[in-house]
């Protein structure tokens, strides 16, 4: 049986095996510890504006998506930082289930719109897209400190 609760940071650390087992296989393959994956979604949880919800089935944690608002012009807007469902579940609902579970979520709280980063050729883009994300003009620029 499926259940959804709302992610703080009394409970994040419950998601952890979940975030390095979707982010350290393909496509990503990322190599995140233990340790380094529990602070960052730990900093993430600790964030004023913090939301996030987790989905588990069974008592295991097969999906969460996270992020936190940020106060613009208009009204708020939400920062959708994470998103992942375990391999053995994606293809099946629970990850589109789950996404508009939080949009509503978001939604009931005030927030005017929700935004997110993907790789251009990664698999999770035509799914955000199938949600109804679109490409918004803006462009992501790095820069390598030191």
């Amino acid at each position: 049986m499926e259940s959804i609760t709302s992610l703080s940071p009394e409970n994040i650390s419950e998601f952890v095996p979940l975030y390095r087992s979707v982010f350290n296989a393909p496509p990503w393959n990322d190599g995140w510890t233990e340790a380094v994956a529990a602070e960052r979604l730990t900093s993430f949880a600790q964030s004023p504006a913090f939301q996030g919800m987790g989905l588990s089935m069974h008592g295991e944690a097969i999906g969460l998506v996270l992020g936190w608002g940020e106060r613009w012009v208009q009204g708020w807007v939400f920062h959708i930082k994470e998103m992942c469902i375990h391999e053995r579940y994606q293809g099946q609902g629970f990850g589109a289930k789950l996404m508009r579970g939080f949009e509503e979520h978001l939604q009931a709280r005030g927030f005017m719109s929700a935004n997110l980063q993907t790789g251009e050729s990664v698999p999770a883009r035509k799914f955000y897209e199938g949600l109804g994300y679109k490409q918004c003009g803006y462009v992501s620029l790095l820069k390598k400190l030191g």
